[in-house]
Formats: C-alpha cells, sequence, structure tokens
C-alpha cells in the first residue's frame, strides 16, 4: 500500500453557480459540484492535481504546481469569491499507508502558496485518512 493525495482549490457555497465562477475567472474547473448533486449543502468549482499515489507524498511540490496554474487569475478568482459570496479553501487529503517502512507525507506550504491563499481570501484545510488494505 502506498501513500494517496489530492490537493485543489475551490470556491464554494449554497448558492453558488459554478458556470458564473467559470466566466468571472476565465479557467476552467477539474469539476463542479451542483447542489442538486449527490452533496446537497453546497455546490463547488474545484481545480485539482488529480489523485497522486506513491511511497513519497509532498505536498510543497503538489500545492506549488497548483498555485502555479491559478496565481495568474488571483483577482479574478478574489473578486469572483466576493461577487458570489463564496468560501474559497486550498484542500490538501491525504490517505497515509500504514505501513511503517513507508515515509510518511512531507506537509507544507511556500510562500507563493501562502502569497495566493492570502490574496484569494482563503483557507487551508488539512483532511488525513488511515490507508489501510
Amino acid at each position: 500500500m502506498t501513500n494517496e493525495a489530492e490537493v485543489y482549490f475551490a470556491l464554494y457555497g449554497p448558492d453558488l453557480d459554478p458556470d458564473e465562477v467559470t466566466r468571472l475567472v476565465g479557467f476552467e474547473p477539474t469539476s463542479v459540484t451542483r447542489r442538486a448533486d449527490p452533496s446537497p449543502n453546497y455546490s463547488s468549482w474545484k481545480v485539482s492535481s488529480g489523485n497522486v499515489e506513491n511511497d513519497i507524498i509532498d505536498i510543497y511540490d503538489t500545492s506549488s504546481a497548483l498555485v502555479a496554474s491559478l496565481a495568474p487569475y488571483s483577482e479574478k478568482i478574489a473578486f469572483a469569491r466576493r461577487q458570489l459570496n463564496a468560501e474559497a479553501v486550498l484542500e490538501v487529503v491525504l490517505w497515509i499507508t500504514m505501513d511503517e517502512s513507508k515515509s510518511t507525507p512531507a506537509i507544507g506550504f511556500d510562500a507563493n502558496v501562502l502569497s495566493f491563499v492570502v490574496a484569494v481570501g482563503a483557507t487551508i484545510d488539512v483532511d488525513t485518512y488511515r490507508n489501510v488494505p
């Protein structure tokens, strides 16, 4: 069993229109969730690193690469967040192997990631799970 991770940035809210976010930001999301979908409490606009499976997971690198693609849009993302009364989050989801011979993930954020989070008015959330066979 290996470690798994996904890093994503999302705008979300109970009345959020993901299509309006795409129009305002000018960037296509990886996925959207609409309030009528299986998650009935909110709609979301999400840009993801995709699921990464490896013995070594480096959140510094993964979050940096994701933010590098979004940073040119930070002003538009911040505007969309305010305009649409949305919440913003940089989310890290980790499934950590129980195999003690494998490295645990490196979790941290470089200055560019932190600057982006502040610029768009986001929070950072880290969810961890045990990856058991």
